[in-house]
């Protein structure tokens, strides 16, 4: 096989779906194998789960809200743009409305995602972190 075609066919691999999903879940499955080998629950729960909670919690929480804020501005202030450029505008504020809104709800079932990954309650995860 030449090398150009290598490099096809290994450049159709970078870019077919499959890959970049499992290049999406190879965090989550990282995750699954240190949990399979923590001891007790609370370690688990304390050393594995509680960065990733606390980071998704916290970040994306606040970043969603930026969003839907910026947004709201963007989609208000596109009202007094000319005709051109209105329509744009209001389609880039309410883009990024939406995608606060998805931020917001991705760090509210967090806690439910993540005690579906590991086993655990949610309950549990949010008592410990």
């Amino acid at each position: 096989m030449p090398i150009e075609t290598k490099a096809l066919s290994l450049m159709k691999i970078m870019q077919s779906r499959v890959f970049k999903l499992m290049l999406m879940l190879l965090p989550f499955l990282t995750l699954a194998s240190a949990s399979a080998s923590a001891s007790s629950l609370t370690t688990m729960i304390s050393s594995d789960i509680c960065p990733i909670y606390v980071a998704v919690n916290t970040g994306i929480f606040i970043l969603g809200l930026t969003l839907m804020i910026l947004g709201g501005a963007l989609y208000a202030a596109a009202h007094i743009m000319p005709a051109s450029s209105k329509g744009s505008m209001q389609g880039y504020g309410m883009g990024m409305i939406i995608g606060g809104v998805i931020g917001v709800a991705i760090a509210e079932t967090a806690p439910y995602i993540l005690g579906l990954l590991t086993s655990t309650s949610s309950s549990t995860i949010t008592a410990y972190c």
